[in-house]
């Protein structure tokens, strides 16, 4: 199983599971989340590994159904919830401001630190993904600014520990993916390095004098006619922008990488990985 490999974890620390792997103890749906777990007992203390839940019904369901759910959580020992909150295009916003003005997107955002503190108050990490327009020439850094001010307003009048938050969204990098495949390496670099360290400013200054435990890039997707995956290399200036940052403010990286499962478990893949051909990319390439 591709859990019980040692090279792995060499570069894994994170894995989050659908509900129904952890909830549910069917022998064909459990075994991947058992194997995780019996791994995650056998690491050594200096190399420990995390294991995550997707939340996907924190919106419609009541907070009893919710505090239900992780409580089996918490007795699977699970470390993390994954809450993912994809607030729309600019169509569905209107303009970047009603992040912070529009009621209803006021409620989501309360309805999401609910969940979070609930996470918490069961000693498990909220992993929050937050979306919003992010390829928009020219706006896209005003909706992530006014996504990340609400953000973290409602953590703090919901008494959620901010300390105790993962947070992860895509860079705010304001240009189609064509137009940024088209660019030279050294303009990405650039570029990306540029949005990480504005990115950082603003999450510094919307968290005040608190700061979150890490943040993850989430690098869009890769799926259908008109991907938006960013380029590799313009993604890891984007880390290292608010690395450097954060390592000078706060005196730790924060900034960490995502991969999905749907590209690293591929089945050519893994028999490049056990072969150790694997070159960069190949992932994405196939």
């Amino acid at each position: 199983h591709l859990y019980e490999s040692q090279k792995l974890w060499k570069h894994v620390s994170m894995v989050a599971f659908a509900e129904h792997y952890v909830l549910y103890d069917s022998e064909n749906i459990s075994t991947s989340f058992d194997t995780f777990q019996k791994q995650k007992a056998l690491q050594l203390t200096k190399e420990p590994i995390f294991s995550g839940v997707v939340l996907r019904d924190w919106e419609t369901c009541d907070l009893n159904g919710i505090e239900g759910k992780l409580s089996a959580f918490k007795q699977k020992e699970v470390d993390y919830v994954r809450l993912e909150c994809n607030l729309g295009t600019m169509d569905d916003i209107g303009e970047a401001t009603q992040l912070v003005n529009n009621e209803v997107i006021r409620s989501r955002f309360c309805r999401l630190t609910e969940v979070a503190k609930a996470c918490q108050m069961q000693g498990m990490v909220p992993v929050i993904l937050l979306q919003v327009p992010w390829r928009d020439v020219g706006v896209s850094i005003d909706y992530f600014e006014q996504a990340v001010k609400c953000f973290a307003v409602s953590l703090k009048k919901k008494a959620v520990e901010r300390q105790k938050v993962l947070f992860e969204t895509r860079p705010p990098i304001g240009m189609s993916a064509r137009d940024e495949k088209s660019l030279t390496g050294t303009e990405r670099i650039e570029l990306g390095l540029r949005i990480g360290r504005k990115m950082f400013e603003i999450i510094d200054n919307a968290f005040e004098e608190d700061s979150i435990a890490g943040f993850c890039v989430a690098g869009g997707s890769t799926k259908g006619e008109c991907p938006t995956a960013m380029e590799d290399d313009t993604q890891n200036a984007v880390r290292q922008g608010m690395r450097q940052c954060a390592r000078t403010q706060w005196g730790y990286d924060l900034c960490f990488w995502e991969m999905g499962a749907k590209l690293m478990l591929q089945p050519k893949v893994g028999r490049l990985w056990r072969n150790a051909q694997s070159g960069r990319d190949a992932a994405r390439e196939l």
